[in-house]
């Protein structure tokens, strides 16, 4: 059984953009790229990886809901225009 501590050490050592949940975030896939909101975060024990699952910001698109966070930024700009931004 993996500790709580051992759990955070390797959840901080597979995250290296240190994403977290409510980041809004820019997943790029191969050539293609879209903003999403991170609402949770998965670890993943067996193949070594955090997932972040997505709310897509446009729905109008197939993309992927749960990606690798090695494939995300932080996006660090408001949302929107006068929008303040806490980060």
């Amino acid at each position: 059984m993996t500790s709580n501590r051992d759990i955070e050490k390797l959840f901080d050592q597979w995250n290296p953009n240190d994403i977290r949940a409510g980041d809004r975030v820019k997943v790029t896939l191969m050539t293609e790229s879209y903003t999403a909101r991170v609402v949770g975060l998965d670890l993943d024990l067996k193949n070594k990886k955090v997932y972040a699952n997505l709310r897509l910001m446009d729905n109008t698109k197939k993309r992927p809901s749960r990606v690798d966070v090695s494939d995300c930024v932080t996006i660090k700009t408001p949302t929107y225009p006068g929008h303040h931004n806490n980060g």
